[in-house]
């Protein structure tokens, strides 16, 4: 039986980590199971840099749903990230979309 304690916006990365925490329950449930197939397949980058990114592009302002969303995706240009996010959070400015790209790239590796 599994208790839910909390819920809030994750990337990939870390839903993985947290799935791999939790054991059994992937080989003992068939859709738990395609889901770790999948976010295993789609991670851009480690749970702990996923993290260390996710604390970063809130700290410029950017909602979780929204940090997530770039963590998962990694956009590889500012046009790419701005129609990604689209108007989400009101939209954002490409100076701060920018900065969002850099964390990325140190955080995750991305060009």
């Amino acid at each position: 039986m599994v208790e839910i304690l909390e819920a809030k916006y994750a990337p990939i990365p870390v839903a993985k980590k947290i799935l791999e925490s939790m054991g059994s329950i992937i080989e003992e449930n068939p859709v738990v199971a395609r889901t770790y197939e999948y976010i295993a397949k789609f991670s851009k980058c480690s749970p702990e840099a996923a993290e260390e990114a996710l604390g970063k592009l809130v700290e410029e302002g950017f909602s979780e749903f929204a940090a997530s969303i770039l963590i998962n995706i990694v956009p590889a240009s500012v046009e790419e990230a701005k129609a990604i996010l689209g108007d989400i959070d009101g939209g954002y400015d490409d100076s701060v979309v920018e900065k969002a790209l850099e964390i990325l790239k140190e955080s995750c590796g991305q060009e």
